[in-house]
């Protein structure tokens, strides 16, 4: 049931991609919704314009890559035809299965194969066109330059509070239907809670041990370089290197690289990250001089983010919610590795389930929050895990901390013999067999749970001829090849000394 237009708005704290989509959402069921975003974002023709000109200090990512995977484009068609119909015209492409199948793999049509397409799309593309989309739509009002203080609450009889407004930096109260806090990683919203004596939310951190460096070009003939296909990404344990395709035949190349490794700490110089690419067979021949440019000509920055951290957190306990009329979305709730590509379909996800929630519960936002909390850990609560355990996998190559509790030992064997059949069975296998290759992407985009992977007896099956072949030594060859440390940082030395 919609409010009275006299009663007061919902407020959606963060306009970034989470907060617009949840704004876009509540319009269903409020009169009026307000977002509050810190960042000015001056209003511009196109997306381009967008890319060059704003300023994102309150959204780290926004320069960096991005996957918009198979998942968040079924939520557009479902929720937001218009904005996916706005990217279309942009010239934002749809990559099929077959686009991105490997080399060598036929793929004969099957039953949701047209689930599985992702958008070709930078970070500034989307938010421009999404923040287009909720401009043009009456009863939401978007403030910019705006600071949250905190929030206001009442409480009856002792009972935990509810949320009633917001507190601005400059002293005023705005009130408040509903609050959605979609503020991102940095999200203040257990401060918050706290100041007004509500219980703590429940919180998982787990390190990621890596921070990113991101630099973004321009195709000359629009073409990616001859002989490439598929996706391009490779994980050497040691350094993780992907290419994402963008828009207007941009695409861009991350580089994740341990925390503990000063040697690849110098990357945000472009002279080293170039060098450093030319080291990878793989992504090399996407930086010939007759093929890319850096975006914006040789001052094309190399971005960094760091201090990355898996955070989950959770505002619903058995009792209920710690504070009546506050919802948490995106990546203030479920924060993952970015390298997995997951915190734009996580938020797309959760704006979504809000909706749903509040569709099917219009006048009791316990029973909304419930909702939301439980349907967020069956559909998100297992990729976030997945992200965290190919980290633990990582990190403990490199030598992790000693783990002294046994049940966390058997947890650690398990995961750590999953992830040697993986590597050695499952991903080589998706490079010939066609089921296989079709089951991950299917997970990769979030359209089925990971614990497919080991519950399939079917893929496993599959899999046992190609770990034969890889322990033998003669399995599929790689399709981002081998490149070792040592050889990397000989050419970075090289380049030094030119």
């Amino acid at each position: 049931m919609r409010m009275a237009a006299d009663d007061p708005p919902a407020v959606v704290l963060g306009g970034g991609i989470a907060g617009l989509a949840a704004a876009r959402l509540l319009a269903r069921h409020y009169p009026r919704v307000v977002v509050l975003e810190r960042d000015v974002r001056t209003d511009c023709g196109d997306p381009e314009s967008a890319f060059g000109t704003w300023q994102r200090p309150g959204v780290p990512q926004f320069r960096h890559s991005h996957a918009f995977l198979a998942r968040l484009r079924l939520v557009l068609l479902a929720h937001l035809p218009e904005l996916l119909d706005r990217l279309r015209a942009l010239g934002v492409r749809e990559l099929g299965l077959a686009e991105i199948a490997p080399p060598g793999i036929t793929l004969a049509h099957e039953d949701g194969d047209e689930e599985v397409v992702l958008l070709a799309c930078r970070r500034a593309t989307f938010e421009w066109a999404l923040r287009e989309c909720v401009r043009m739509r009456p009863g939401i009002e978007l403030r910019e330059g705006v600071s949250v203080a905190g929030l206001s609450a009442s409480r009856r009889d002792g009972r935990r509070p509810t949320v009633d407004g917001v507190r601005l930096a400059d002293g005023a109260v705005l009130p408040a239907a509903l609050v959605v806090d979609a503020t991102g990683r940095r999200s203040r919203g257990p401060e918050w809670l706290r100041a007004i004596g509500a219980a703590p939310a429940r919180e998982l951190c787990a390190d990621t041990g890596m921070f990113y460096y991101t630099r973004f070009y321009r195709l000359h003939r629009g073409r990616a370089p001859r002989g490439t296909t598929g996706l391009v990404a490779g994980d050497l344990g040691w350094v993780k290197v992907a290419i994402f395709p963008g828009d207007r035949a941009s695409f861009s190349i991350s580089v994740g690289a341990p925390v503990d490794d000063p040697s690849l700490h110098g990357l945000s110089d472009p002279a080293r990250f170039e060098a450093f690419l030319r080291a990878f067979p793989a992504v090399a021949p996407w930086r010939a001089r007759a093929v890319s440019t850096p975006i914006d000509g040789p001052a094309t920055p190399v971005l960094v983010m760091g201090q990355l951290r898996n955070r989950l957190r959770r505002f619903v306990d058995r009792d209920g919610p710690v504070a009546t009329g506050f919802f948490t979305i995106g990546d203030a709730a479920y924060h993952s590795n970015p390298v997995y590509g997951r915190g734009s379909t996580f938020a797309l996800v959760q704006a979504a389930l809000l909706d749903e929630a509040l569709g099917r519960y219009p006048r009791d936002l316990t029973a909304a929050a419930r909702f939301l909390d439980r349907e967020s850990e069956r559909e998100l609560r297992p990729f976030w895990e997945a992200a965290v355990a190919g980290d633990r996998r990582t990190l403990g190559a490199r030598g992790g901390p000693k783990v002294t509790d046994p049940r966390a030992w058997l947890l650690g064997l398990a995961e750590g013999a999953f992830g040697w059949f993986f590597d050695r069975g499952m991903l080589p296998a998706s490079r010939v067999d066609a089921a296989i290759f079709r089951a991950l992407m299917r997970i990769f985009n979030m359209l089925e749970p990971p614990e497919r992977l080991f519950t399939d007896a079917g893929l496993l099956v599959r899999a046992l001829p190609v770990l034969a072949r890889v322990l033998r030594g003669d399995g599929p060859p790689p399709l981002f090849p081998v490149v070792t440390r040592e050889w990397a940082l000989s050419r970075l030395a090289r380049a030094a000394g030119e």
